[in-house]
């Protein structure tokens, strides 16, 4: 960006307005004399304290004279990294994001300035800097193109990580980038990496490619703790350490799998994984993170063993597994819609546990129903699918009221979010039903089923 001041000749006006002497303005700005010479003899780079000292003495705002900084110091001046290093810093300080992008794509070319400014990037993630770090890393993925690195792949790493959100399309898409590249990676990052990679893939209900992920973190995980625990190994700490303790990644391999088989309708191989992460007997290490990662895994487990065994059908588990749902709000909802799911697969009875929870139900049903969805990317699928499942199990048990009002109400929200196979269950289910639906219900789903036919999309 061109500018037609300078800041020579900003501070001249100034100093000239001001009726100042270079000695008076250095002793009420307290700059070294120095500094202005170099400003107004444009014979040396001076740093961004210097600049920030002037800019003070002017009475103006810090970083009002950044983007003239960089033109004037950085692109026409040959700066060295003791001044564009303490520039980054201080643009991030002030939210200059824009000043951050244009200053690394400056000097990315340079090869001695691209794995500095890497650094940088780094250092500004490890510090929850994201914004920051998210422009050095797209900058630096810019340039390195097409060439396989360990830096491009730690890059689309990180914004793989930055940019999880709600979005699971999104996700998957970043996730994508950084897929073919997790070779280039080192052991500790690869293995995180791999955690991360499962959980989109699994969230964007592609179980194949989750589930192999989830088998080379374990196969890696597994590696590195043999490696560890080598007799005759030398007891000293790595100088790099993944973000769990390494028994983690095995069992939360396991876990990742025995979802994958829920989903999938394999409770019998879900209930093997499960028991497979129950039993860490085998793990060495005391120390307290482990005990705190011992302690999670346990609790995953112990309601999850008696989850797949209500939906294989063990009755006597179900109660065991509402014990442990309703300490947590969070799990609440999401075991009561599997309850009622594993109702529906194995005509069981739970009528005392809607009963017993009715307050809760509602409550959640009318909080959903009030969300306005604001992108038809970003799914409620809980309320939905529970839904779905209300409204099936209370149909096939002839409370037809109750029944069809689920069924209306799940269906309008999946025709909002154009979720389509839930759309298609719901047909179904009021087609199987539908000689017992009122008039009122029959009118509700002609006017559902009326707008579908004026979307082009279906």
């Amino acid at each position: 960006m061109e500018h037609t001041t300078t800041i020579r000749t900003e501070l001249e006006q100034f100093m000239a307005r001001e009726d100042l002497s270079i000695i008076q303005f250095c002793e009420m700005a307290d700059v070294e004399t120095e500094t202005v010479h170099a400003i107004l003899g444009k014979k040396m780079p001076f740093s961004v304290e210097q600049l920030d000292r002037v800019t003070y003495g002017m009475r103006l705002n810090t970083g009002h004279f950044y983007e003239h900084y960089i033109e004037e110091c950085l692109v026409e001046s040959l700066p060295d990294w003791r001044h564009i290093k303490p520039f980054l810093y201080r643009c991030e300080e002030l939210g200059k994001l824009e000043c951050i992008r244009q200053t690394s794509y400056l000097w990315l070319d340079n090869t001695n300035y691209a794995p500095l400014l890497f650094e940088v990037a780094e250092d500004f993630f490890i510090h929850d800097k994201h914004a920051a770090a998210a422009l050095l890393y797209k900058n630096i993925v810019k340039r390195e193109g097409g060439r396989r690195s360990e830096r491009l792949a730690l890059c689309q790493y990180r914004l793989f990580i930055l940019g999880l959100g709600p979005d699971k399309e999104q996700n998957v898409d970043a996730a994508n980038r950084v897929f073919p590249l997790l070779d280039q990676l080192d052991d500790i990052d690869r293995l995180d990496a791999l955690r991360e990679l499962a959980i989109a893939y699994m969230h964007r209900k592609l179980w194949d490619l989750a589930k192999d992920l989830a088998q080379d973190m374990d196969d890696e995980a597994n590696f590195q703790y043999l490696l560890m625990h080598q007799p005759n190994k030398v007891n000293q700490e790595p100088l790099k350490k993944p973000q769990r303790p390494m028994f983690f990644y095995m069992a939360y391999s396991n876990y990742l799998r025995a979802n994958i088989c829920e989903a999938q309708g394999n409770y019998k191989q879900a209930l093997q994984y499960t028991y497979a992460y129950a039993d860490l007997s085998w793990v060495k290490e005391t120390d307290e993170e482990t005990q705190y990662w011992l302690n999670k895994c346990k609790g995953w487990a112990r309601s999850s063993l008696f989850l797949y065994k209500m939906l294989t059908g063990d009755v006597s588990a179900i109660l065991d597994y509402v014990n442990c749902i309703e300490a947590s709000q969070t799990e609440l909802m999401p075991g009561l819609f599997k309850i009622v799911r594993a109702a529906n697969q194995q005509d069981i009875k739970v009528d005392y546990f809607l009963k017993k929870f009715d307050t809760d139900i509602a409550a959640f049903m009318v909080r959903e129903k009030a969300i306005v969805t604001y992108t038809h990317k970003i799914t409620p699928d809980l309320y939905i699918l529970f839904l779905y499942e209300l409204a099936h199990y209370y149909l096939s048990r002839g409370a037809f009221d109750v029944g069809f009002q689920y069924l209306i109400d799940g269906m309008e929200k999946a025709f909002e979010v154009d979720n389509k196979s839930c759309i298609i269950k719901y047909i179904g289910l009021y087609e199987h039903s539908r000689l017992f639906a009122s008039r009122e219900t029959d009118a509700e789903y002609k006017r559902l089923m009326g707008g579908m036919y004026l979307n082009d999309d279906y």
